[in-house]
Parts: C-alpha cells; structure tokens; sequence
C-alpha cells in the first residue's frame, strides 16, 4: 500500500444509531417509500462530467476520506438536480473536502475543536452538510479563495480548529436539505436508480487488482468511498475510491476515462454487507426524495 492510500473512517455504531433515530426519515425506505430501483443500468458521474468536463479524481491527502466521499456525493447530486430536477441553478463547482471533512470533526461534534488525530464518521459527515453545508473551490470569500485541491494543509486544519467562523454563513447557503440512512443493495439501487448519490463507510476492503472493472473483496479498510452506478446484468454497485487512479488490471472500457480506474463494480452481495455497517448515506437536495426517471446508462453516452 502506497503512502496515498489513506483511510480514515471511524467506526460508531452507538452514535450512529443515535444520529438515524433522530432523523424525521431515518432510512431510505422511510424517507422515499415507493422509489425503487428502476431495473436499467444508470451511472451517475456522467451527469457530473456534464457539469464539470474538467473532473478528474484526485487523491485525498491526509486521513480525510468520509470528506471526500461526501463532498464527491454533493457535487454528483448537485449536477443531476441541475440537469434532471430541473433545479434553477449554475453548478457552483467542486466542493471542497476540507470543509466537509472539518465541519463534520467539529460543528457537527458542538466543538469548536478537534485535535484528536485525523479521521471522521459517516453520520457526522450527514449531519455537517444537512445543518452546516459546504464551501467550494474557486469562490471568493470575503476575500478567500480555495483555488487548488488541498495538499493536506486545508484538511488537517479545518479537522482540528473548524471552518473558520468568517466562512460559516457562506457555508450555510450551501446545505443537502436531507440526508437518510441506506443500509442494503436494495435501498442502495433504489437511490442510485432515482439520481441520489451515497457515501458508503465500512471495513470492506478490496484488491487493488481489478478484472473487467469489477473489484474483489480484500483485507480491511476503515474507509469511506462513494456510491454513484448500478447495473442489473450482473447486479453491482459502482464504487469511487478517493486515491487517484488506483486500480490496475482490466477497466471498464464503458465508463469514461475519469473513473475507469478511480472506482469500480462491486457486487450486490458485497455491497449489502458493506450498507448492512449502518454508517452510509443518500442525499437529497431542496426537494427532497422524490421519483426520477434517469436515464438508462450507455457507457458514457446520455
């Protein structure tokens, strides 16, 4: 395992629990009763590319993975409100993952610090971006511009001492209007099917090796990764890493470049066991849950 292959979940079983049995629709069935899987292939980073064809998926820096799942989830939610929600809207660029990753070890905690180390939970991540939002890269902010991926400096300072309290309120503009637990491939494809992204944390860890774009089980990894395809002809999960272009071996040459070797298939199995952890998370934007009809996925071509 190369340096750049950080973890950084934390897992919390009785404080996620706590977190879900607060919410007014704790899991996906709950909040989006009657939204199921559509039965078609649908991948959701083509709409983020529609969005932002610059994208490409870089590496997180320091143990800040539960930031960069979230913050990826936001960016794929905001690009299919946009552009199959009908949201009136510009895309506001790429979030950045050290506010998420900083909000969610201190304003989502009630500290204003956190010197604990590095890492983070999913259900704290939830809670940052439902009720203290996000920044992004490229704003001008009172004079402060994030123009560059963090190198680390960002992250571990927004981890240990909080979004700074000037950019709060620009944060807040920003928030997913509601977040709900998905805890099995159901759920999973369900939310998928209808544009909702998901953060998935767990211990699952896969081969670095992948065969055809599928991943296999390997090890153990306290990580969070990012939810964003589902297929039916061999049921699967797409799963997007926060390490670069990661993988070796045999890509799905049907995905775009930018995550044929970034993420990967994951079988529906799998997938379940990783959900059934109970720290991973659909989000909705100003709307909410609701049906959508996606488009059937072609192998990058809408």
């Amino acid at each position: 395992m190369s340096d750049a292959m950080l973890f950084g979940w934390q897992s919390d079983p009785a404080g996620s629990r706590e977190f879900v049995a607060s919410l007014p629709n704790p899991t996906f069935t709950q909040a989006a009763p009657g939204l199921e899987a559509s039965g078609q292939d649908v991948f959701l980073g083509d709409y983020l590319l529609q969005c932002m064809p610059s994208w490409t998926r870089l590496s997180q820096p320091i143990g800040s993975c539960v930031g960069w799942g979230t913050a990826l989830s936001i960016d794929i939610l905001a690009s299919v409100e946009i552009l199959k929600r009908g949201e009136p809207e510009r895309f506001g660029g790429r979030t950045l993952e050290a506010s998420v990753y900083g909000l969610s070890r201190t304003a989502a905690r009630g500290v204003e610090t956190n010197r604990g180390g590095d890492g983070s939970t999913g259900f704290h991540a939830a809670k940052a971006i439902r009720d203290f939002g996000c920044l992004h890269y490229g704003v001008d902010y009172d004079g402060k511009t994030y123009t560059a991926p963090s190198s680390g400096i960002s992250e571990r300072t927004f981890g240990r001492e909080g979004v700074p309290a000037q950019l709060m309120h620009f944060a807040k503009a920003h928030t997913c209007r509601e977040v709900t637990l998905v805890q099995s491939w159901p759920e999973y494809a369900a939310a998928i099917s209808n544009g909702y992204p998901v953060f998935i944390c767990s211990d699952r860890g896969f081969n670095m090796t992948m065969k055809e774009g599928w991943l296999s089980p390997s090890g153990s990894w306290s990580h969070c990764m990012m939810g964003a395809g589902v297929r039916m002809d061999k049921p699967g999960g797409f799963i997007e890493n926060s390490w670069g272009d990661c993988y070796k071996g045999t890509v799905d040459p049907r995905l775009p470049v930018q995550f044929q070797r970034s993420g990967g298939w994951v079988d529906a199995q799998v997938l379940d066991k990783m959900l059934a952890q109970g720290d991973s998370y659909a989000i909705a934007g100003f709307n909410g849950f609701q049906q959508t009809n996606m488009d059937s996925w072609t192998g990058g071509i809408l």
